[in-house]
């Protein structure tokens, strides 16, 4: 890991080199085919990719967490007031202008990212070097390029697609290709990707490099946005039955403390480890969603949960004390208790919460804390979803229930706080085995455990959309908390966020709009 956070480091004094002047397309730039020639230079390429997800002021997480969740009824914006990150209240309202930021904010990382990729997978093949080692490097690119365009296709639908470094003036005549065009090359990309490494086999300095099992578990959530459960569940056997290289941690809590970064249940984690406090290493995102009021935390207050959400748990169930940050809530070594009085909804977000104790000596926006996007349970959830939606529902329940037993065994109470406003009251029947095997209840079971188990982490929009009920959802969460969230939801324009202006403006409108924008 070490490795990777030096060579980033590397990257950002050299940051001349990789940055794109302000007036290129933000998913092309000018390459040097007199650089790309050597393994150092492909390795350093590479890293610059990986880069394009953590970028200070300009993380894809807070992206993925504002879209994610704040659309969906899992999240409201907060903040410190109506017009506080406007843009992700109109993303929340379904009142979204072709110019939001946010939206914008997506497209430019995302393409930032396949940019970097298409440098390493380009000139990787001609470089000198171990030619082993290098065809690593092209296929980690491979699967980060397909997590690119798979957060931009379920996001946009067809987008362009850019394959090669291109000069500017060639990009900005590049259309938008068909949605079933984006999946082939995803497709292709994490096929490709499938034969990396597994997790096991890389050593300490390279531990937050992309494995083969990220890239199966890209393919298997690709497979199952499409519905094609028959070959989702090819994928997801391989991980789970085969490969075997993931378990789950026996505390649901444990997913979110430092000393089990990169566990064995991760799957795919954005490194933001600080080794040198003199380089921005860290990440901010979790600032942005602490409480505004408690000394050492002094946040923005945004990504709350909802009151809907919070009641979507079972009153025993242990993962409510590592959602939901409540009022009254003290983490050890703090003077204060957490105060949510700004909070919208009266929580916070746990997950993003790091305690003050481990951000001693910090500057806010450069937290030591991974951001934890994939867990083996989504795995295990999927593999539950798509078994069932194939007919085979008795063969689904072990993996579900697999997940809910890890639950049921959870500490209620968090070992990093010393006051706790609510310890769930755990007893022998809480969250018992699911023994349902109707197919259409056991959809909504395994469906309703998605939602409770992967809670503020980002993925909710995702599945909302691929299962078909955004729209029904959001309406009817409108409707039973008198709120805008939702009301205006338009199925025939709101499954997909509109093409950014600025870059239609770029292209002379050679990039069509969606929809009803």
């Amino acid at each position: 890991m070490k490795r990777i956070i030096y060579a980033i480091c590397s990257l950002f004094i050299g940051m001349g080199f990789y940055s794109c002047s302000l007036d290129e397309p933000s998913y092309g730039k000018t390459t040097s085919k007199n650089y790309y020639q050597k393994e150092s230079d492909i390795e350093q390429a590479l890293t610059g990719a990986y880069l394009q997800l953590r970028t200070t002021w300009n993380e894809y997480a807070l992206n993925h967490y504002f879209i994610g969740d704040c659309t969906t009824d899992d999240a409201l914006k907060g903040g410190g007031g109506d017009g506080d990150r406007a843009e992700v209240r109109d993303l929340s309202n379904f009142t979204v202008y072709t110019t939001n930021g946010e939206v914008g904010r997506r497209w430019e990382i995302l393409y930032r990212l396949i940019n970097r990729c298409n440098d390493v997978i380009y000139y990787a093949p001609n470089a000198t070097g171990d030619k082993e080692i290098l065809a690593r490097y092209a296929n980690e690119a491979k699967a980060l390029r397909a997590f690119g365009y798979y957060c931009l296709v379920t996001t946009f639908g067809g987008v362009p697609l850019i394959t090669t470094p291109m000069q500017p003036e060639e990009i900005l005549k590049v259309p938008r290709s068909s949605t079933d065009e984006v999946y082939q090359l995803i497709i292709s990309d994490l096929t490709d990707a499938s034969q990396l490494p597994s997790r096991r086999e890389y050593d300490a300095e390279n531990a937050y490099r992309v494995t083969r099992g990220f890239a199966k578990t890209m393919l298997a959530k690709t497979y199952m946005f499409r519905g094609d459960f028959a070959s989702a569940e090819t994928v997801l056997h391989e991980i789970i039955e085969v490969d075997k290289d993931y378990t789950l941690l026996s505390d649901y809590g444990m997913n979110w403390r430092t000393e089990y970064e990169n566990s064995t249940e991760s799957v795919f984690e954005i490194a933001n480890k600080v080794y040198d406090k003199t380089v921005a290493t860290g990440t901010n995102v979790p600032h942005f969603f602490t409480s505004r009021r408690v000394t050492g935390y002094q946040g923005y207050g945004f990504h709350v949960p909802t009151q809907d959400l919070y009641d979507a748990y079972d009153v025993d169930d242990p993962r409510i004390t590592y959602v939901f940050t409540q009022t009254g809530d003290r983490y050890v070594g703090d003077t204060e208790a957490q105060d949510n009085t700004e909070s919208p909804s009266g929580f916070h977000d746990y997950k993003m919460t790091v305690p003050a104790i481990e951000k001693k000596g910090m500057d806010v926006w450069m937290i030591s804390y991974n951001i934890r996007l994939i867990r083996y349970s989504d795995v295990l959830l999927m593999y539950a979803e798509a078994l069932n939606e194939n007919g085979k529902a008795a063969i689904a329940l072990p993996y579900l229930n697999e997940v809910r037993e890890r639950a049921r065994n959870s500490n209620p109470t968090d070992p990093r706080r010393d006051m706790q406003t609510y310890i769930p009251p755990t007893t022998g029947n809480s969250l018992k085995d699911i023994a349902v095997t109707d197919q259409d209840q056991l959809r909504k079971i395994i469906w309703h455990e998605r939602r409770c188990e992967l809670g503020m982490e980002g993925w909710r929009r995702d599945d909302l959309m691929r299962q078909k009920r955004f729209g029904t959802v959001m309406r009817n969460y409108a409707s039973k908390y008198n709120t805008t969230k939702g009301a205006n939801f338009d199925d025939g324009r709101d499954y997909l966020l509109p093409i950014p202006q600025g870059e239609r403006d770029k292209s002379n409108d050679v990039l069509t709009q969606n929809p009803d924008y």
